[in-house]
């Protein structure tokens, strides 16, 4: 019987709790699934590292499943992953190693960031109606991921029945939140949701606590709330299950991954 050994692969920060999130999600789906040999690796800042991890998996197995736990298809999964899986290969012939692609612009994680956003708006109601909704993604220098966190704002927006919904960045590329919000809140007067866009509360939401509360100490008085990042929670697993699915099923994802189950 072919041995399965599957690797969750996160990217690493300096920041322990961030980590700690993450592992945490390996530990629940290792629990969702005890029959098969699951362990996690960092692209970078934390240990282990892809090329240990997958040395290590391909010693206890004759097939090594990557599952990146990384919300869209930037550098790392473009450069860095096609090269550490060619570098297994070639160490490890005998072993079959196959990666699946980034959670993606899918109707689970809309869901996710919609129930974060309803932690502090009440969504398609009146309050949600009156509200501006503000996206905000790490920023990349790849365009596929910035064109695809506008895509995730247009949806969310629509779903949630927000006044308004925009795309910003808190790195690389622009518009960067800052410059956002302003531009922001000189066309709209109600209230604005500052919503995160990262996985785990590590630097990036760091800083960007501390840019909403510089942004209110200019506008005091305005209503202007953030929502929590992502964070640990039973829909990523249920992603990592599909993911895993496509892979050892040789199956593609379809247009319709991002329609709402209603639809469906």
């Amino acid at each position: 019987m072919e041995r399965t050994a599957v690797l969750i692969l996160g990217h690493g920060s300096r920041v322990a709790r961030a980590n700690a999130e993450f592992e945490a999600l390996v530990g629940a789906f290792r629990r969702r699934r005890p029959d098969l040999d699951v362990g996690h690796a960092y692209v970078e800042l934390a240990a282990p590292l892809l090329a240990d991890a997958l040395a290590a998996a391909a010693a206890r197995a004759d097939r090594v499943v990557l599952l990146p736990m990384f919300l869209l298809t930037a550098g790392h999964l473009k450069d860095d992953v096609p090269a550490a899986l060619a570098a297994a290969r070639a160490a490890t012939p005998r072993v079959r190693f196959d990666a699946a692609g980034a959670l993606g612009v899918v109707n689970r994680m809309t869901e996710l960031v919609l129930a974060r956003s309803a932690q502090q708006v009440p969504l398609r109601g009146p309050e949600g109606a009156r509200t501006a909704l503000l996206v905000v993604g790490r920023g990349s220098s790849d365009p596929d991921a910035n064109s695809d966190l506008c895509k995730l704002t247009r949806i969310l927006g629509e779903r949630a029945g927000f006044a308004r919904a925009e795309p910003c960045f808190i790195a690389v590329t622009s518009p960067l939140f800052e410059r956002a919000v302003e531009d922001l809140a000189k066309v709209h007067d109600g209230p604005i949701l500052v919503q995160p866009y990262f996985l785990f509360e590590g630097l990036l939401m760091q800083q960007l606590a501390r840019e909403v509360a510089a942004f209110r100490s200019r506008h005091p008085g305005r209503r202007v709330a953030l929502a929590p990042h992502l964070g640990p929670d039973a829909r990523l697993v249920d992603l990592l299950e599909e993911r895993l699915a496509e892979v050892l099923g040789q199956r593609a994802r379809l247009p319709c991954d991002t329609c709402p189950r209603s639809a469906a």
